[in-house]
C-alpha cells in the first residue's frame, strides 16, 4: 500500500475513535442473521481491518465471514485475534482465486441476503440497510454505488445505469436462494475477470432485474488501479470470450464488446498510431482487453 493510503487509514481510524456511536448488539451464532457480508482477500491485511472496523458501527441483524485465499502476509494472526461486536467467522481458501472463495463464504452464511463485497471497498455507514432494503422485492440484484476516497483520483466508480454486465463483486447483494438456485460462482475462473459476468448472465436468464443502489456507498481503496490496469484488462478480455464461449448466446458478445464486428471497430480505433498519443486510462485499458480478446478468438479458432 503507498504511504500516502497508510496515512489516508491512520487518520480514519483515528476520527472514527473519537466519534464511533455505540455498538450493535452482538448475536449469537445459533440466531439467524438478515443480512451476511462475504469477503475474499489476499495478502492486503491493512485495507481488511480498515473495512472490517468500518463494519463495527453498522447497526441491523448481520455477520461478516472473510475468506483469507492463501494469504502469505499477516492477515490470519491478525483474524485469529479479532473480536468485532458482530457475529466473524473466517476461512482459508488455496489460492484459487474470489470466485471459489466467495462460493466458500456463501457455504458458511446463515443469512437470507449474501452481499458478496471485495477487501478494498469501505463501507460508508448506512451500507448494510441500503442492501438490506433492496431485497424487500423478490429476485433483485442489488449493486452498491462505489465512490473514491479523497485520495484517489482514478479507480473504478460504476455509474447509475445498470445492466446485468455491471455487476461485479466489488458490492453485490442477492437472495441467498437465488444464489444457489443458479449454482453460485464458476470456480473454473481463476483469474480475473469472468466469474463475475457468467454469475450475472445466469442471474439475468433466471429473471432475476438488477438495481443500481445510490444509498448503498462505499469508498474503493484500489491504489493499484493505475499499475495493475493493462494486466487486469488483459485477463478480463481472455476471460469474458470464455464466457461467451461458455454459454455461446451472442448477446454476450455485443454487451462485452468482443463480438467479431465490434472487435474489428475497436482495432480501427484503438491502433498502435493513436496510442503513441493517447494515454488515458480508460484508452490503455480498452486496448489492452481488445489485445488479449482477439487472443483468445484466434485460440478459440484455431483446429484442433
Amino acid at each position: 500500500m503507498s504511504g500516502s493510503g497508510e496515512g489516508a487509514l491512520r487518520r480514519r481510524a483515528s476520527d472514527r475513535a473519537a466519534s464511533e456511536p455505540a455498538m450493535a448488539p452482538t448475536l449469537s451464532r445459533t440466531e439467524g442473521v438478515d443480512i451476511s457480508v462475504i469477503i475474499p482477500t489476499h495478502d492486503r491485511r491493512p485495507l481488511l481491518e480498515h473495512k472490517l472496523r468500518a463494519l463495527e458501527s453498522e447497526p441491523g441483524s448481520f455477520e461478516v465471514i472473510v475468506v483469507a485465499d492463501d494469504c502469505r502476509d499477516d492477515t490470519e494472526a491478525f483474524l485469529t485475534t479479532y473480536t468485532p461486536p458482530y457475529p466473524f467467522s473466517w476461512k482459508t481458501t488455496p489460492g484459487t482465486h474470489a470466485a471459489r472463495a466467495r462460493n466458500r463464504g456463501a457455504e458458511a452464511a446463515r443469512g437470507r441476503v449474501l452481499l458478496f463485497s471485495d477487501d478494498d471497498v469501505i463501507p460508508r455507514p448506512g451500507w448494510l440497510a441500503a442492501h438490506l432494503a433492496a431485497h424487500d422485492e423478490r429476485r433483485v440484484v442489488g449493486i452498491g454505488r462505489l465512490v473514491l476516497p479523497p485520495h484517489l483520483s482514478h479507480g473504478a466508480t460504476p455509474g447509475g445505469a445498470i445492466r446485468w454486465f455491471h455487476a461485479t463483486g466489488a458490492a453485490l447483494s442477492l437472495a441467498a436462494d437465488l444464489f444457489r438456485e443458479v449454482g453460485g460462482y464458476d470456480a473454473d475462473f481463476s483469474g480475473y475477470g469472468g466469474e463475475d459476468i457468467d454469475l450475472a448472465y445466469r442471474l439475468q436468464r433466471a429473471g432475476a432485474r438488477f438495481v443500481f443502489l445510490p444509498n448503498a456507498v462505499a469508498e474503493h481503496w484500489d491504489e493499484r488501479y493505475l499499475d495493475d490496469l493493462e494486466a487486469k484488462a488483459r485477463s478480463a478480455g481472455a476471460a469474458h470470450v470464455r464466457v461467451w464461449r461458455k454459454h455461446g448466446d451472442a448477446s454476450i458478445a455485443w454487451a462485452l464488446g468482443i463480438h467479431p464486428v465490434v472487435l474489428a471497430l475497436k482495432r480501427l480505433v484503438l491502433n498502435r498510431v493513436v496510442a503513441r498519443y493517447v494515454t488515458h486510462p480508460t484508452f490503455r485499458y480498452e486496448r489492452a482487453y481488445l489485445t488479449a480478446a482477439l487472443a483468445a478468438r484466434r485460440e478459440e479458432e484455431r483446429p484442433t
